[in-house]
């Protein structure tokens, strides 16, 4: 086979790869075990069921400068109780609270905070945030793990950014608890 005709040959496998689309390759891989939870995974549409409802804050343009300042630093091993939730406990918080834990913390807590998510088999499983360890930490400190980490569970503050997101994550986690 001349040169000529090899690479004519490569180029139409190319283009056909590239015409048939990736879902079946997709497909494939959806299959190997320890993909499937990426697609198996909550879904979050912006604007779509009013995502941005129940007073969730649009997130500032990358590299704007706060005009209150930054957030003050917490130090985790540090006794938070002085640091108080200023999110009510109410309906609106808790679905916000809700939808936000489905989002980045079922993965390893688990729908009811057991410590039972997708990912937990293939990690160190996190600790059962409804035992009486955890209910006896105060709500900044949760707070706090949530927005900075620490240990093997990675920092939030990034991803959940608005204060009043995380307040609600907190007042979910408390309901998961059973407390009032």
């Amino acid at each position: 086979m001349s040169r000529r005709r090899w690479a004519a040959a490569a180029a139409g496998a190319v283009l056909g790869l590239a015409a048939s689309g990736c879902t079946t390759l997709d497909n494939a891989i959806a299959k190997v075990p320890w993909f499937t939870t990426m697609s198996q995974q909550v879904v979050v549409r912006p604007f779509e069921g009013g995502a941005l409802a129940n007073g969730a804050q649009r997130m500032p343009p990358p590299g704007s400068v706060p005009v209150t300042g930054l957030e003050d630093s917490l130090d985790i091993l540090t006794d938070l109780k002085n640091v108080v939730n200023p999110v009510p406990r109410t309906e609106a918080s808790l679905q916000r609270g809700e939808l936000l834990y489905d989002t980045y913390c079922i993965v390893c807590h688990g729908p009811a905070g057991h410590s039972d998510g997708t990912v937990v088999p293939k990690f160190v499983p996190p600790p059962d945030i409804t035992q009486p360890t955890t209910q006896q930490r105060s709500d900044g400190y949760i707070y706090a793990m949530i927005r900075q980490g620490r240990g093997i569970m990675p920092k939030y503050g990034d991803k959940i950014r608005s204060p009043w997101d995380r307040w609600s994550v907190v007042n979910y986690v408390r309901k998961l608890q059973g407390m009032p």
